[in-house]
């Protein structure tokens, strides 16, 4: 147990029943999550040794993304939507799923913008080249950041979301995100689901750069679960401090 100060302990010992209250299910991995924060890169989240916020870009677009955040993704270090929102100027995070709290619907539907839900739903339009060609306005992209089944409940039952056109993905790579189990063989993360659909709405050069992001960031985590040599990350490769304190 780290040394704490009187000051620091209080802040500690008070956060406590918050980490149990958000989940209780999984209040073990969440305290365990906290202890471990510190040695925790702020920006990225990932040990401080590997942190890559210096390759995180600032990419500026018409295009405006709101991540519909379920309150069990905030505390996952592997969540990918916190880059996006981090990378994208013009993005902004909402967190639903906490008691008693409704989710916030200002300017999902904004005049002079075209709303999009980006999920497959099965009346979901495909975003390509032939639907974006027939959008007269710029698009505000809402992205719900949540496991199937959440996504799923959150979708169906949310009133914000009523009368929002759904779109899907077109058919793509497979996903590069092996930092948890894809419940659907054409399952991508939340990142690459953006960079996708932004690569359709307006920007490929967005999308590449997203997408070298979320390389960097499975790279580096897998490298420090011992799950990937060194020689294998060939994004942006392995610090040489985190090598030196690997070997120690």
């Amino acid at each position: 147990m780290y040394h704490l100060g009187a000051m620091a302990a209080w802040c500690f010992l008070a956060a406590i029943p918050a980490l149990f209250t958000a989940n209780p299910a999984g209040s073990s991995r969440s305290l365990m999550r906290y202890l471990l924060s510190d040695h925790r890169c702020p920006g990225c989240e990932i040990r401080k040794p590997l942190c890559f916020c210096a390759m995180i870009p600032r990419i500026e677009l018409q295009t405006r993304v709101v991540i519909l955040m379920h309150c069990f993704e905030q505390v996952l270090t592997t969540n990918t939507a916190k880059l996006a929102h981090r990378s994208l100027t013009n993005s902004e995070i909402r967190v639903h799923g906490r008691k008693d709290e409704r989710l916030s619907s200002a300017d999902l539907n904004e005049t002079g913008r075209q709303s999009l839900l980006l999920y497959p739903s099965p009346n979901a339009a495909e975003l390509n080249a032939e639907f974006v060609s027939r959008l007269s306005s710029p698009v505000t992209l809402i992205v719900p950041d949540a496991n199937w089944r959440q996504t799923h409940k959150f979708v169906r039952r949310e009133p914000a979301l009523i009368g929002i056109p759904h779109v899907r993905l077109p058919a793509g790579p497979p996903t590069e995100y092996h930092l948890r189990v894809q419940r659907h063989e054409s399952g991508v993360c939340t990142l690459e689901a953006i960079a996708r659909a932004i690569g359709q709405l307006e920007s490929p050069e967005a999308q590449a750069k997203l997408e070298v992001l979320l390389r960097v960031m499975v790279e580096r985590t897998l490298w420090s679960r011992g799950k990937l040599s060194a020689e294998r990350c060939v994004t942006a490769g392995i610090p040489r401090e985190a090598r030196g304190l690997k070997q120690r």
